[in-house]
C-alpha cells in the first residue's frame, strides 16, 4: 500500500494557491506549508521533507527554477511540478528533472494525471526494490545467462554486457554489441527488457532498451527529450523519450 502523498506549494499568486491546495485536499494530497517566494519555499521543503513540491517559476526572492537546482543537489529531494502560465520555461524545468510541468489555468484533471503518474512511479519503484531484494536473495542468477542472438545462418552467444543497446523495428528486435555487429533476438524488447538487469538496462524509449554503463554523452532533443550518445565500436544516438526523463536520475548523478 503507497503512503499518502504530502506536498508543499510555492507560487506568489494567493488565488493559485487556494485553487491547488483544494484540489489536493480533494485528491488525499496532505499540504503541508504554502510559500509564496522561492526563500520560504526552500526553508518549507528543508523543515518538512515533502514528497511532492509544486513551485512556480517566477518567484520573489529564488527562482523556482533555483529552488529546484539546489535541491537536485540534495539526496532526498522530492518530486518537482512545475506551474507557471509560459511555456518558455519547459525545456529548463526538465533539466532540473522536474517530473512534470503544468500551464495555467490549470483544471483538477491536469493535478490528478500529474499525481496518478507519480503514484505509478512509486508503486513502480516498490516493485522493482521487491525485486531486486528477490533477486539479490538468488544471487541474480537470471541477469548472468548469456543471450543466443542470430545474424544470418550463424548463432552467436554474447554476454549482457556486450549489449550496447536494443531496439524494435520492422516488428523485430535486434541489439548492436560493443563491436557494432547488429544481431537479431527471437524474443519482444519487452521480454528482453525482464531478461536484463534493470540496475543496468534502461528503458528509454518504447522502442529502445541501453546499456547505461556504455553512456556517453546526453544532449537535448526533440519534444522535450533528450539525446544519448552510447559507446562502442559504432558510435549511437538513442532518443530519450519526455516520460522516461525522470528515470536517468536512477541511472546517472545530475
Amino acid at each position: 500500500m503507497l503512503k499518502q502523498l504530502k506536498a508543499i506549494i510555492a507560487d506568489d499568486e494567493y488565488l493559485i494557491c487556494d485553487t491547488l491546495q483544494e484540489i489536493l485536499h480533494d485528491l488525499g494530497i496532505v499540504v503541508l506549508e504554502i510559500c509564496h517566494d522561492g526563500v520560504d519555499a526552500l526553508q518549507a521543503i528543508r523543515e518538512f521533507s515533502p514528497d511532492i513540491v509544486f513551485l512556480d517559476i517566477n518567484m520573489p526572492g529564488c527562482s523556482g527554477i533555483e529552488v529546484a537546482r539546489q535541491l537536485s543537489a540534495t539526496d532526498d529531494a522530492p518530486v518537482i511540478v512545475f506551474i507557471s502560465a509560459y511555456d518558455d520555461y519547459a525545456l529548463k524545468a526538465y533539466e532540473v528533472n522536474a517530473l512534470d510541468y503544468i500551464l495555467k489555468p490549470f483544471v483538477k484533471d491536469d493535478i490528478k494525471k500529474v499525481i496518478d503518474k507519480i503514484n505509478g512511479i512509486l508503486t513502480k519503484t516498490v516493485r522493482l526494490n521487491a525485486n531486486k531484494d528477490r533477486d539479490s536473495n538468488q544471487g541474480g542468477e537470471k541477469y548472468r545467462l548469456p543471450f543466443c542472438v542470430y545474424r544470418g545462418n550463424r548463432t552467436d552467444i554474447i554476454q549482457a554486457d556486450d549489449i550496447v543497446y536494443a531496439y524494435a523495428e520492422n516488428r523485430g528486435v535486434f541489439v548492436q554489441s560493443l563491436n557494432g555487429a547488429v544481431y537479431s533476438v527471437r524474443s519482444t524488447l519487452t521480454e528482453l527488457e525482464e531478461k536484463l538487469d534493470p540496475r543496468q538496462f534502461f528503458r528509454c524509449h518504447r522502442n529502445y532498451l541501453v546499456n547505461m554503463r556504455q553512456a556517453k554523452e546526453l544532449a537535448p532533443g526533440f519534444n522535450r527529450g533528450y539525446l544519448l550518445t552510447l559507446r562502442g565500436e559504432k558510435t549511437v544516438e538513442v532518443p530519450v523519450s519526455r516520460a522516461k526523463i525522470n528515470q536517468l536520475s536512477q541511472y546517472v548523478h545530475f
